[in-house]
């Protein structure tokens, strides 16, 4: 199912959790794998505007550190030190005079300016892994537009969409957390079909954006029917893999079903740890056989044959959408490469 959210992006499950997790926190600051790299700018990335920047700051924090310390290391820490350096510098120029008070401050000055820039400016880690480990992570950008539908027949983009949104739906379900789908290795197999769906929709998306460049405004015949050849091929992967989409959702789908049911079950579960006092309740209240018999029935109410079909059912999905895992290569269809 669809989600109108903007895509989140999708990185190699190969890479270090810790590499993971930074990348995927948002786009910014990222890179488009269909894009060369930018240079970065000399100085590990850091630029005049940092470096005057700095400037400024240091000399706030030489001549009135009590001022701006805790917005730097903290607002406790910041106060003390802060005060403390204050009070050092009003002494050196009680004790020592106006001159060395001044040279006091130029030295705390040029010392705190240096390791600004060293320690607070320029690439930071996020920034590091996002250019070491570019081609390895999509963005939206890599999946174009819905000026592609005409060749594909579909905006890659939202079919990206679609797959990232069926996928965070199995993972972040109950029943997934609680290991009633422990069956199917959702940790690994669904990110593992969530970044070769990506892989293959970028390839797509940069083959027709190169044919698109190709073709032009140009016309004819032959333009045509080559165009139509190429756009055929284009379709016929693109088809491939709706299909792994469309298993994605359907699983998500179950995955719900089973949610919905389990939770229904834990609530039944929950009632009928009060049926022993209910059924006290009831036959000190109304003593009749009616009552006891309608009480002592609720232990046949439970909803566990249902959950347990909703969780085949989830379990028959998710091994039906990760079966193109263990496929070989050439039985899939559709091989964007030919084109």
């Amino acid at each position: 199912m669809a989600q109108d959210i903007a895509l989140r992006p999708v990185v190699d499950p190969a890479l270090e959790d810790a590499e993971r997790a930074l990348l995927e926190r948002s786009a910014d600051g990222l890179f488009p794998a269909s894009l060369p790299l930018p240079e970065e700018q000399g100085l590990g990335g850091r630029t005049k505007a940092d470096i005057w920047t700095a400037l400024g700051v240091s000399a706030v924090c030489a001549l009135l550190p009590v001022t701006i310390l805790w917005a730097l290391i903290g607002v406790w820490p910041g106060l003390a030190v802060g005060l403390a350096a204050q009070a050092g510098l009003i002494w050196v120029g009680v004790q020592f005079g106006f001159e060395t008070f001044i040279l006091t401050v130029v030295g705390v000055h040029l010392l705190a300016w240096l390791l600004i820039v060293v320690l607070g400016c320029g690439t930071d880690e996020r920034q590091r892994v996002a250019r070491l480990r570019h081609g390895r992570y999509y963005l939206a950008e890599d999946f174009g537009d819905d000026s592609l539908r005409e060749l594909l027949g579909h905006s890659p983009l939202r079919r990206m969409e679609r797959a990232q949104a069926a996928v965070t739906a199995v993972l972040q379900s109950q029943v997934d957390r609680d290991g009633l789908l422990d069956d199917i290795a959702n940790d690994v197999t669904l990110p593992a079909q969530q970044y070769e769906i990506a892989q293959r929709l970028a390839e797509l998306t940069r083959l027709a954006r190169k044919v698109r460049t190709a073709a032009g405004g140009a016309s004819g015949s032959r333009v045509e029917e080559v165009l139509r050849t190429q756009r055929q091929a284009l379709r016929l992967s693109s088809s491939a893999l709706e299909e792994r989409v469309e298993a994605l959702e359907r699983y998500a789908e179950n995955t719900r079903a089973a949610d919905t049911a389990y939770r229904e079950w834990e609530a039944v579960r929950e009632l009928e740890q009060l049926g022993e006092d209910m059924h006290e309740l009831v036959v000190n209240t109304v003593r009749d056989e009616l009552a006891v018999a309608e009480i002592e029935g609720l232990a046949d109410r439970s909803r566990l044959q249902d959950l347990h079909r909703m969780l085949d059912e989830a379990r028959e999905a998710g091994l039906l959408a990760t079966r193109f895992a263990d496929e070989p290569a050439d039985r899939r269809t559709g091989d964007s490469g030919r084109v």
